[in-house]
């Protein structure tokens, strides 16, 4: 199931409603909501640890001349809230003008009904980093922190999407800017990525593995005995 969330254009609520019904009387009712966080499937982590990167070539134009690249690396796709996003991006400006890289987290929020779809997007994170000088090539690190109260990606519903991207533009004065857009996957605090389940004993159980003794009886017991029964 989907995690609680509140958007622009809808919502997914849970509540739990009691009903008391009495002889003779009427019926008492009583209901509240609460919040439900859903968790990430397991199978999804090792998708989401994986690194990612884009590249972006592009020729300056209008009062200018050359060509502007820049390739950007994340080390993952999932992140926590609260967790720091370090951005690496490897700038190389061959063209007559200064450039400055730019760092979007924006939210892509899409309601879908009735076969139509409606979107809406807003930036979540804005950071500037500093000028790269024409004819030189820099390798830059920014760090974007999650927000701690972000809502949590929600890809499992079919009438509500909850997306977020990350976007690098470089500013070229009098020129077409180009992007990179990456996609983020938000995680909530309670989910830890890369790491095992708890061990049985931390649960309070036996880890130590079954003796032979402990093992239970083989089938033929169990068949014999019907058999026994039958014939009574």
């Amino acid at each position: 199931m989907p995690s609680s969330f509140q958007g622009k254009c809808g919502q997914i609520l849970y509540s739990l409603e009691a009903k008391l019904t009495r002889s003779m009387r009427f019926d008492t009712k009583a209901k509240t909501d609460f919040t439900f966080v859903s968790k990430a499937d397991r199978s999804m982590i090792p998708y989401l640890m994986k690194p990612q990167h884009g590249t972006k070539d592009k020729d300056v134009m209008f009062f200018a001349s050359g060509k502007i690249s820049v390739s950007i690396h994340t080390e993952r796709q999932g992140y926590q809230q609260g967790e720091a996003l370090k951005v690496r991006a490897i700038i190389v400006n061959n063209s007559t003008r200064p450039v400055t890289p730019k760092y979007y987290l924006y939210e892509k929020q899409c309601f879908y009904a009735q076969k139509k779809r409606k979107v809406h997007t807003h930036n979540i994170l804005k950071e500037k980093g500093d000028r790269v000088p024409a004819g030189t090539r820099q390798t830059v690190t920014q760090v974007l922190t999650i927000p701690p109260q972000l809502p949590a990606t929600i890809f499992n519903c079919p009438i509500l999407k909850l997306e977020y991207r990350l976007k690098v533009v470089l500013d070229v004065k009098l020129a077409i800017d180009p992007e990179i857009k990456l996609p983020i996957i938000v995680l909530t605090a309670t989910q830890t990525l890369g790491q095992e389940p708890p061990p049985y004993s931390s649960l309070g159980f036996e880890s130590q593995v079954p003796t032979a003794s402990e093992l239970p009886p083989p089938y033929e017991m169990f068949a014999s005995s019907s058999n026994f029964y039958r014939k009574l």
